[in-house]
């Protein structure tokens, strides 16, 4: 078996992370062996490697969170028609997945369609469930409300505004760069703000008196949640489910004593944590059936094999990418 390994915490990934070739290992009684087809690098993969995330790595520590395989093992307490079925693997980073085989408890794998494209389906069980919890799950929201987004070029939020479309909820965008302007208004943003100067005006101008039911906030950005909150109405919520920052979010005194306005935040391991099996077997099968449609997913700007990761890691860590780099562990090096 192949897997990648953080050896230690912080540095550079070349030095830190390493191709380990061992053998396969064996499942406990409530686990299941799975064939890895793809798995992504996300950003919580590089913070979890740097110590920065909610989850502190015990090097070595397996690496990769989420993916996509074929169960070709089970444990003497599992359901044995698992076995030769697709699932994706829900994040813990415990178990890693960047690996031709991983084993994994049952509980945290959950079956997939056959028919639809396993690159998409590898970054299910993150990016879009987030979009999906934070559409659903903290604002009632109706066809024709006005939600607000920044980071609205991150996958998150090329998941929401997809899923926000069908729904008939609208959505105000804010990113930093003409180019992101235009990739999001193909994704179907109703409105698209550049962030600079005198943004909460541009915003108000373009919300036309409309106010945001929801702000949802990944930059951790002071100044930015101070513009945009502006536009949120009095009693609405900003939940902040990123901090590309750094920096915690902050809101102004006035608009959260005097306007109501209220922060919460998301975190995709609590989510899945705290959610019951049912809804979480219905959300991801609703998700993964939009994903089989093609109404759903997300730009694959390259796949790698396990053999390549310094190129995979360089990859995943450019500014300036299209789409996300995922590994296909099963893949050699050509």
């Amino acid at each position: 078996m192949s897997q990648l390994v953080l050896t230690a915490v912080g540095g550079d990934l070349d030095d830190t992370v390493s191709l380990d070739l061992g053998p396969e290992g064996s499942p406990g009684v409530d686990d299941v062996v799975i064939e890895v087809e793809a798995a992504p690098i996300n950003g919580a993969d590089l913070l979890f490697a740097a110590g920065w995330f909610g989850v502190y790595p015990e090097v070595p520590a397996a690496m990769g969170a989420e993916g996509v395989g074929r169960i070709v093992g089970a444990g003497s307490q599992v359901d044995p028609t698992l076995v030769g079925q697709r699932v994706i693997i829900l994040p813990t980073f415990r178990y890693g997945t960047w690996a031709t085989r991983t084993v994994v408890p049952a509980r945290n794998v959950i079956p997939v369609p056959e028919g639809a494209d396993p690159l998409q389906l590898a970054m299910l069980s993150v990016n879009p469930a987030a979009a999906y919890a934070l559409l659903n799950d903290f604002v009632p929201l109706q066809p024709g409300d006005w939600v607000g987004l920044n980071l609205a070029n991150s996958a998150v939020g090329h998941y929401l505004i997809a899923l926000a479309q069908r729904a008939g909820i609208k959505t105000l965008a804010v990113v930093r760069r003409e180019d992101a302007a235009d990739h999001v208004r193909q994704l179907g943003a109703d409105l698209v703000v550049l962030d600079g100067d005198d943004l909460g005006e541009r915003v108000a101008q373009s919300l036309r008196g409309a106010r945001l039911r929801v702000l949802f906030e990944g930059t951790g950005d002071p100044g930015q949640v101070a513009q945009l909150v502006t536009a949120v109405q009095e009693g609405g919520s900003v939940i902040t489910f990123a901090a590309v920052t750094g920096q915690a979010p902050v809101l102004p005194l006035a608009d959260l004593i005097y306007r109501g306005i209220s922060l919460r935040a998301f975190y995709i391991l609590n989510w899945i944590r705290d959610t019951p099996r049912e809804r979480l077997e219905r959300v991801y099968a609703e998700l993964s059936e939009l994903v089989e449609k093609g109404a759903i997913g997300a730009v694959v700007e390259a796949t790698y094999p396990l053999d390549q990761h310094q190129k995979a890691l360089r990859h995943a860590q450019k500014n300036a990418r299209t789409g996300k780099i995922l590994f296909v562990p099963n893949e050699s090096a050509m």
